[in-house]
């Protein structure tokens, strides 16, 4: 009976598989790892995602989701565009005011760069923002007024004089054309001899400008001087000024050189020039006109110096270029240099940017724009084809503490700038041991170099014939360029 009894409980209590043991355990771990996840949602702190910058690469060039409207990148890969942060258009209106003396630097109390909210509301009461997100535009636009454009100028009393190459002669129309075209001067060239005249001539004809080209076989230094008597021979009843130049001088506007020069009186011997703006620079040539700031004689002087002997006599100095003509000035005239201090030879290397942005009465010609900096002049003043020379350069100090200098820059300074404040940032560098004091002389006065100064520079404009589109680029090679394009329209 016991044996039985033993049996039935063995039948009766089964013995578990191993494999069977493995899944009970882990299917207890399964459920004991889901209470415990469970758990963690609810009660553990939460983390939200971080920020992730999105970005898109179309035509090897990145552009980040701050851009709210598709860019040009024709205009992108002209500008050497890598990365764009940031692209905003803003719509600039020129008013004529009735006053003719407007102050070079006027206040707004609108701001630049931040959007004027502009509330709409829809058919169920709500608040609508009226700028689409999608788009670059900034609102409204912002009208400014500037001075009435003056007449076109004759300047067919004024003959310029250039000793140069045929290829640096072409290269320089353009920049000629702004102060040269149809206004009636002439430009005189002596070249060595070269192929290709004619071209440069028919360029030139097509811009406006009066070229007179010669190939001169004479070595460079006594080509230059030879300028002052190619000038007196070719001299026309109504010359007044002869004016001996760099191909790389740019004279601004050529209606306040014409007024500047009716100061003088052109019926005496008159030497009028810039000196450096380098106290080195003067230490090492001398006390003269320099040449890259134009070097303007008067008739009366231009015949004088044209005396067959003293073009002999100073042929033979071992003066080089400008330094030459004012030693001939010096020995054979009693003529002395008459300085004018908005005549700019530029000594200057790298960042000018305090020199333009200063604020002050432009300048009648400026120097070394495409070698010791870079600032292409024809590029700067492409806003006086809507509005006239008197918009170039001129300022606006926005509410949001922008400061517009037309056709240069918009930058924000690292305190707060006066309106008022008329010392120039000395931003460059300087030759030959040339320390800030060495520019008081002309320049003053100064403040140190702002370190903290951000900068939005103007590298790209286009003028269509009724409106100028202007581009300013703040580049930052990590986070990426960013460009605030003003569209120029008259009002």
């Amino acid at each position: 009976m016991k044996n039985m009894f033993s049996k039935i409980e063995e039948k009766h209590t089964p013995v578990m598989a191993p494999s069977w043991l493995w899944k009970k355990k882990l299917l207890r771990f399964s459920i004991a790892l889901l209470l415990v996840g469970a758990f963690s949602f609810y009660l553990w702190p939460q983390v939200g995602p971080l920020p992730v910058e999105t970005t898109d690469v179309i035509h090897n060039i990145t552009i980040t989701s701050d851009v709210k409207c598709e860019p040009d990148f024709d205009l992108l890969r002209r500008l050497d565009i890598h990365k764009l942060a940031q692209y905003e258009r803003r719509e600039m209106i020129a008013a004529s005011a009735a006053e003719t003396n407007l102050p070079t630097r006027q206040r707004l109390d609108i701001p630049l760069m931040q959007q004027q909210q502009q509330h709409i509301s829809n058919s169920h009461g709500q608040t609508l923002d009226s700028q689409s997100q999608d788009d670059c535009y900034i609102t409204p636009p912002i009208t400014v007024p500037v001075p009435p454009r003056p007449a076109n100028v004759d300047a067919s009393h004024i003959d310029f004089g250039v000793a140069t190459t045929l290829g640096r002669l072409n290269d320089s129309l353009d920049a000629f054309a702004h102060w040269a075209g149809y206004t009636r001067t002439r430009i005189f060239a002596l070249i060595e001899p070269a192929k290709g005249v004619e071209e440069v001539r028919a360029k030139a004809d097509s811009l406006g400008i009066n070229l007179l080209v010669t190939e001169s076989g004479e070595e460079y230094q006594t080509r230059y001087f030879s300028l002052v008597a190619h000038l007196a021979k070719n001299m026309r009843s109504q010359t007044r000024w002869a004016c001996v130049i760099d191909d790389d001088t740019f004279f601004p506007s050529i209606t306040a050189l014409v007024d500047a020069l009716a100061r003088y009186d052109d019926r005496k011997p008159q030497y009028i020039g810039g000196v450096s703006e380098s106290l080195p620079q003067i230490g090492l040539f001398g006390l003269m006109g320099f040449g890259g700031a134009g070097v303007f004689l008067s008739r009366p002087l231009v015949t004088e110096m044209s005396d067959p002997e003293v073009i002999k006599a100073c042929q033979e100095m071992p003066h080089t270029g400008d330094r030459r003509i004012s030693m001939c000035i010096y020995q054979y005239t009693e003529t002395r240099l008459t300085v004018d201090y908005r005549l700019h030879q530029l000594d200057m290397r790298g960042d000018v940017s305090g020199f333009f942005e200063a604020g002050r009465e432009p300048p009648l010609s400026v120097h070394h724009w495409k070698s010791w900096f870079q600032a292409d002049m024809a590029q700067l003043t492409t806003i006086t084809n809507l509005c006239g020379d008197s918009c170039f350069l001129r300022q606006w100090q926005f509410a949001d503490g922008w400061l517009l200098t037309n056709g240069f820059s918009i930058v924000k300074y690292s305190t707060e700038h006066d309106l008022n404040d008329r010392t120039m940032e000395v931003s460059w560098g300087g030759d030959h041991g040339a320390v800030d004091e060495s520019y008081l002389h002309t320049l003053g006065p100064l403040r140190p170099k702002d370190t903290g100064k951000i900068s939005y520079l103007l590298e790209d404009s286009l003028f269509n014939g009724e409106q100028v589109r202007q581009w300013f680029v703040h580049r930052d090679s990590e986070k990426g360029d960013r460009i605030l394009e003003l569209i120029w329209k008259n009002a």
